[in-house]
């Protein structure tokens, strides 16, 4: 019998702990998705268009602090790259034969 009520408090002391971890993380959520939010609107696809042999992305950072981005193409590995605080730039994601980019990510950089 000592057994059986010594596992129970066990039980109910690790299930309780468990709880206290969860409530934690749910708090800082909302934190992480805030910042998730900001990184969201700091860089915006102005254009897409080809020069030569090769296909560019003009994008914008709107944003003071360093951005850091990766261009969507279907059936291929997502270029990823970087941008300046503040500024407009061209990026080039691959040859003309790659399929168009149809659009970009925001990542952490």
């Amino acid at each position: 019998m000592r057994k059986f009520i010594g596992s129970v408090a066990a039980a109910v002391a690790l299930g309780s702990s468990l709880s206290f971890a969860g409530a934690t993380q749910a708090v800082a959520a909302p934190q992480e998705l805030a910042a998730q939010a900001d990184r969201a609107g700091c860089v915006k696809m102005l254009d897409r268009y080809n020069q030569g042999m090769n296909r560019y992305i003009k994008v914008k950072n709107s944003c003071s602090r360093k951005a850091c981005f990766s261009v969507t193409v279907a059936a291929r590995r997502d270029p990823e790259f970087s941008i300046g605080a503040n500024k407009t730039q061209s990026f080039r994601y691959g040859g003309a034969l790659w399929t168009k980019a149809t659009g970009i990510k925001n990542i952490s950089c």
